[in-house]
């Protein structure tokens, strides 16, 4: 049991929440890495063509996500997990942090060293309040569905002041979302490969947002500084071009409806993940209402099932 009350569930066979290391996918990363040939030269060209194939991409299999040409500013980021820090260090001091019970262990950490009662609280616990700031998954870390509450959070933040960070981490692993990402009140919104893609130790992630803030993120992404990772760009622009949106989701889609019926799981959203409404696996518990478990090492062979 780690200081945040989640378990650490790595070691078993449906723990945590992995890429799938399918061979097609492996061998074009590989390739990729084997090709790499690092340049000084046009560093800021290869980081536009990054963001803008990323944002066309990200979004091509969720036709009625709307409101994403209002990001105009993008960032290249060290997975999610960079944006997730900046976040914290603009809003820590004089705000109440909310966040909804089965996030992502690393916001549950925050919560445990840096915000006492006063300065946090479940989002089901308290209503939206001026003051706040909300960073939410969606698809949401519990059980890769959009939350059935987000329109109406985003309602209540937009007429209160509360800004908002969207982490779509998940997005990639699940196709026709429907997310309204015009709302004023969402500052972020953020995502990473890392879920869809077996490249999880590059760490590429991008930072999408409507007016630019200014932080360390965008210094080091300024041009003719470019303090970035350009083999990961390669690497993720590699994936990209050559597996779309929808690729991981249409192949394994037949495989989870297959171990869900057979576990007696509900099939998420995201295609890796079924979920436990009956309390059969009460060892997935993340802290949330249901249990989560994730198929994808199991399905590449890195686990066994029992």
């Amino acid at each position: 049991m780690t200081q945040t009350g989640i378990p650490n569930l790595k070691q078993k066979p449906f723990g945590g929440c992995y890429s799938v290391y399918d061979k097609d996918l492996c061998l074009v990363r590989d390739e990729s890495i084997r090709s790499y040939k690092h340049s000084t030269t046009n560093i800021s060209t290869e980081k536009y063509k990054f963001f803008e194939l990323y944002k066309n991409w990200m979004f091509s299999s969720h036709p009625k996500i709307s409101g994403v040409d209002k990001y105009n500013f993008a960032c290249f980021t060290n997975g999610t997990t960079e944006s997730f820090s900046q976040y914290y260090l603009r809003y820590r001091e004089n705000r109440r942090l909310r966040l909804a019970r089965g996030e992502y262990f690393y916001h549950q950490m925050m919560k445990v060293f840096y915000y006492p009662n006063h300065q946090f609280a479940w989002l089901d616990d308290d209503e939206i309040r001026e003051g706040d700031f909300v960073l939410i998954s969606v698809p949401f870390g519990d059980t890769g569905n959009v939350p059935d509450f987000l329109e109406h959070m985003l309602c209540e933040c937009d007429s209160k002041g509360v800004p908002v960070m969207l982490d779509l981490a998940y997005i990639n692993l699940a196709v026709d979302l429907s997310i309204d990402l015009s709302h004023p009140c969402i500052e972020y919104v953020v995502s990473s490969l890392s879920k869809v893609f077996p490249v999880e130790h590059f760490r590429i992630g991008i930072r999408l947002q409507k007016t630019m803030h200014e932080d360390q993120i965008y210094v080091i992404n300024e041009d003719l500084h470019d303090y970035i990772n350009f083999l990961s760009i390669k690497v993720g622009c590699d994936m990209m071009n050559h597996f779309s949106a929808d690729w991981l989701y249409n192949t394994y889609k037949p495989k989870q409806l297959e171990f869900c019926s057979r576990l007696n799981l509900t099939p998420s959203s995201c295609v890796t993940l079924g979920i436990d409404t009956q309390n059969l696996y009460s060892e997935y518990s993340r802290g949330g209402a249901v249990n989560r478990l994730c198929f994808s090492r199991v399905w590449d062979g890195r686990m066994l099932e029992t």
